[in-house]
């Protein structure tokens, strides 16, 4: 797969039509999204940091140009000054309410943490928008699989749910077949 940089988007007004179809990942900082993104892609594309927060702009990527991914900043638990967080919320609002070819948002979550009030919020934002979302439970290779099935089976958002980890690349196929359904029934 060859994913491409398309364009940083620092302020929502800079968004452009793509003309693809285009997927958002969202999620609090640390949550994985550009570890995600890479192994995902086999790419380095996303960069990647120990630092949460590094992300500050909405990165679109052309992938195989079939598709478009947007890598949307984090939330939550970088440590930024308050004027950069309600910079970044925009951002992200102004992109999500804005695209017209969104097709759906992935809300990114470390499996050991689930899902927190910020992701609900989200979540409810995202319904009341009409978007459709799914979630992604990252870092599952951190876990048990025994702790994993409880997991899955204890949770209501169970058929909305993937669960991958970049290191193993457990999960890959079931997103990105995800992927290509929803590109095929655009067409």
């Amino acid at each position: 797969m060859k994913a491409v940089l398309l364009k940083c988007l620092y302020n929502p007004k800079e968004y452009k039509d793509t003309g693809l179809i285009e997927f958002a990942f969202a999620g609090r900082s640390n949550s994985g999204k550009s570890s995600t993104i890479n192994a995902l892609f086999h790419s380095n594309i996303a960069k990647v940091s120990k630092t949460p927060g590094k992300t500050k702009t909405v990165n679109l990527y052309n992938i195989d140009d079939k598709y478009v991914i947007a890598d949307l900043p984090g939330y939550g638990y970088a440590k930024v000054g308050g004027d950069l967080m309600i910079q970044w919320k925009n951002l992200i609002e102004g992109y999500i309410e804005n695209s017209k070819r969104l097709d759906t948002v992935f809300i990114l979550s470390d499996v050991r943490r689930g899902l927190e009030q910020e992701e609900q919020m989200l979540i409810d934002w995202l319904v009341s928008l009409k978007k459709q979302y799914r979630i992604i439970f990252t870092k599952i290779d951190k876990i048990s699989k025994s702790e994993l099935a409880l997991i899955k089976k204890n949770n209501p958002l169970h058929d909305l749910t993937f669960y991958f980890s970049a290191v193993t690349k457990e999960g890959r196929q079931e997103i990105l077949k995800y992927l290509g359904g929803r590109c095929s029934l655009k067409k």
